[in-house]
């Protein structure tokens, strides 16, 4: 198990690896094994996902 937090809150995980997706606007992070299509979105606030990358990494706060 894995606790992510992130500016908002915190999420718990049963997998070890880095989040690929960060929400652009509640921040939750994301696995693009998450989704069943290419077209995606939060699902939790239906808002724009970001790559999380060296350029731009994961928000933590």
């Amino acid at each position: 198990m894995q606790i992510i937090p992130y500016a908002g809150g915190i999420s718990m995980v049963e997998r070890n690896d880095e989040p690929e997706l960060q929400c652009s606007n509640c921040n939750k992070p994301w696995w693009y094994d998450d989704f069943d299509s290419i077209f995606i979105h939060c699902p939790h606030c239906q808002g724009e996902l970001r790559k999380v990358t060296q350029e731009e990494p994961f928000r933590h706060s």
